[in-house]
C-alpha cells in the first residue's frame, strides 16, 4: 500500500527558486504519494498523512505563532512531522546560535538586543569593533529587513535601521568581507548523512547570497575542514534531523563560522547534484522505517535552551 507524504508550502512559488519538485520523481518510485499543502491552508485531516515534511512555507516569518499553531495541530494529529516540532521551535529564533556558540560551534561573533534608537545603534559598531556590520531580526528569512551598515551611513538610512528595530529584537554581526570576496558555503545533510556542497555568492554590488536578490550558487567538492565544521554543527543536536542545511563563512583565521542552521525549509538544491534527490528519499526511507519499527524518538538537543 502506498505511503502517504505532505509537503508544506504556500499559495504560489512565484517569485521564488524552488527544486523539490525534482524529489517527486524518487518519492513515488519508492511508494510515496505526495501532496503539497499550504500552511495556512486550515480544515486539514492531516492524521490521513503517514508524514508531512515542512518544505517551502517561506512567508511563516510574517506570522510565526501561527505558523507555529499548524505545526502543533499536525505534531498532535498523530502524523509524523519532519523536522520535529520542539527542533524547529528551538530553530525558528536566531537566539539558537547562542547555544550553538555555548555548545562549542564557532559562530559570527554577534550582539544582540530588543529595541533601538540612533544612539543604540551607534553603539552596536562599538560593541563589535567594526565599520560596517549587519543588522537583521531575529526571526526572519530571506534577508528580509536585512541592513548592510556603515557608521558614516547617511543619516535617512541609519534613521531607517534603527526605526526598523525600534520595537523588535535584533542581532548585530560585523560584516565579514569574505561574504563577497569568497562567498556563503552551505552544506547538506540527510539523516546525519553528508549529501552535497554548494558555494553561494551575491551580485555584484549585493551582499545577499539568495537566489531571489540575485545571488549565484555552484555545487562544490567542500574542503576537509569546512566537512569537519559542518558535521560538528550537525553533531552537536542531540539526534540528526531528517534534513539540515549548515550555512558557514570563512573567518579572518581560515576557519569556518557559522553564519546558520537551517532546520526549519531550507532549500535543499537538489539541482546542483542529479544523485541528491534520490538521496534524500533513501535517508526518508530509513527515517519511516525506523518509526515504524519504534525505533525513532523526536528529535531532542545537547545544547540547553534558552
Amino acid at each position: 500500500m502506498p505511503r502517504s507524504c505532505a509537503f508544506l508550502t504556500i499559495p504560489s512559488l512565484a517569485g521564488f527558486f524552488s527544486d523539490d519538485h525534482l524529489v517527486h520523481g524518487p518519492l513515488a518510485a519508492a511508494g510515496w504519494r505526495l501532496e503539497s499543502i499550504p500552511w495556512r491552508q486550515g480544515q486539514v485531516d492531516w492524521g490521513r498523512f503517514d508524514l508531512v515534511l515542512i518544505r517551502s512555507t517561506w512567508d511563516y516569518y510574517h506570522d510565526p505563532e501561527a505558523f507555529l499553531a499548524t505545526l502543533a495541530e499536525i505534531d498532535h494529529s498523530g502524523t509524523c512531522l519532519q523536522n520535529d516540532l520542539r527542533l524547529v521551535q528551538w530553530n525558528l529564533r536566531k537566539t539558537y546560535l547562542r547555544d550553538l556558540e555555548t555548545a562549542g560551534i564557532p559562530i559570527v561573533p554577534t550582539h544582540w538586543g530588543e529595541g533601538l534608537d540612533r544612539d543604540g545603534l551607534d553603539g552596536l559598531f562599538d560593541a563589535l569593533q567594526t565599520a560596517e556590520l549587519v543588522l537583521k531580526p531575529v526571526v526572519s528569512a530571506g534577508a528580509h529587513d536585512t541592513f548592510r551598515l556603515r557608521r558614516d551611513a547617511p543619516p535617512q538610512v541609519l534613521a531607517q535601521a534603527a526605526g526598523t528595530f525600534a520595537r523588535r529584537p535584533f542581532m548585530a554581526q560585523p560584516f565579514l568581507e569574505t561574504i563577497v570576496r569568497e562567498g556563503e558555503y552551505s552544506v547538506f545533510f540527510f539523516a546525519g548523512v553528508y549529501s552535497h556542497t554548494v558555494l553561494k555568492r551575491p551580485k555584484p554590488g549585493d551582499f545577499r547570497v539568495q537566489e531571489e536578490h540575485g545571488g549565484r550558487l555552484r555545487a562544490i567538492a567542500p574542503e576537509t575542514r569546512l566537512l569537519a565544521q559542518a558535521g560538528a554543527v550537525v553533531a552537536s543536536l542531540a539526534q540528526p534531523p531528517l534534513y539540515a542545511r549548515v550555512d558557514l563563512v570563512r573567518g579572518a583565521d581560515g576557519g569556518f563560522l557559522l553564519m546558520e542552521l537551517e532546520l526549519i525549509e531550507p532549500s535543499l538544491y537538489f539541482r546542483t547534484d542529479p544523485a541528491a534527490p534520490g538521496r534524500f528519499v533513501q535517508a526518508l526511507d530509513r527515517w519511516s522505517s525506523l518509526r515504524d519499527t519504534g525505533l525513532n524518538h523526536n528529535s531532542g538537543r545537547r545544547v540547553d535552551k534558552r
